[in-house]
């Protein structure tokens, strides 16, 4: 499965899924400081994002380029969010890089991120702790 490589000078969009609207607020502010965001989308559950991203399948520029996804969340957790998302069609997976934000230091949930190949990494909250402009920029 490739994933497309951004170049800097496109305006990128992102979207954050987590269940607390602090963490989607604070998040959300760390991220706008970086040039080149077009938009940051949030959504408060899996399922909630997965309408989204159906909703924009057939508009693949307003796919989002980057996805921050909680995976201790109620109903629809971060992994069956994963499992879900790989049935949507390949113009949308094979376009977003997905990055598992969590507060989760279990190294059983680490492992598990790693077994999707669409996850570049397991991060740990609060995003603020990451350089995002170096995770914008990985291919």
């Amino acid at each position: 499965m490739n994933q497309v490589n951004y170049n800097m000078s496109k305006d990128i969009n992102i979207l954050l899924i987590d269940d607390s609207d602090v963490d989607n607020f604070i998040n959300k502010a760390v991220i706008s400081k970086e040039d080149n965001i077009s938009q940051i989308t949030t959504m408060t559950s899996g399922q909630d994002a997965l309408n989204h991203l159906n909703e924009i399948v057939d508009n693949p520029d307003t796919y989002p380029d980057i996805i921050f996804l909680d995976i201790k969340m109620p109903g629809m957790n971060g992994f069956e969010f994963l499992d879900e998302y790989l049935k949507l069609p390949e113009t949308i997976v094979n376009h977003c890089k997905i990055y598992i934000l969590s507060s989760s230091i279990d190294s059983i949930d680490s492992e598990r991120g790693k077994e999707y190949a669409i996850v570049k990494k397991h991060l740990t909250k609060p995003l603020a702790h990451h350089k995002i402009g170096d995770l914008l920029a990985e291919d």
